[in-house]
């Protein structure tokens, strides 16, 4: 399991929210993001990814082309309202056909995550 850590401890490991509408892109990016070590929940839907980025309190949520650019705007904005620590990743296409462009946001992600609602981009932005 990979484990996010600093020089001093570990922490556990990090839930990655995985949001689309696409069920071959949500299985197929679950299992690379499982390979690498990291936990997911999915969202099919945009109310769902709000949902459960604010119970769980996820630290990453990524968002696929799979959404309208208007849907991709809504997520956007009601996850800086409900679940404004969450660092969100918009995939474009080459992020789902590539693993290690997933990968790559996702390290960006974490990386990222001293700056609360920090916006990632894997495509034009909407």
């Amino acid at each position: 399991m990979k484990l996010c850590s600093d020089s001093s401890k570990e922490r556990l490991p990090l839930v990655v929210l995985n949001v689309s509408r696409d069920p071959f892109l949500r299985v197929a990016r679950a299992k690379t993001l499982h390979d690498a070590g990291y936990y997911t929940s999915a969202a099919q839907t945009p109310e769902e990814a709000i949902e459960l980025a604010a119970q769980l309190h996820c630290p990453i949520a990524i968002v696929c082309h799979s959404f309208t650019a208007s849907e991709r705007r809504w997520i956007h904005e009601r996850l800086q309202e409900d679940a404004p620590t969450t660092t969100i990743v918009f995939l474009g296409e080459s992020g789902d056909a590539d693993p290690k462009v997933l990968l790559s946001a996702v390290k960006s992600a974490v990386a990222s995550r001293n700056t609360p609602g920090t916006v990632l981009w894997s495509q034009p932005q909407f």
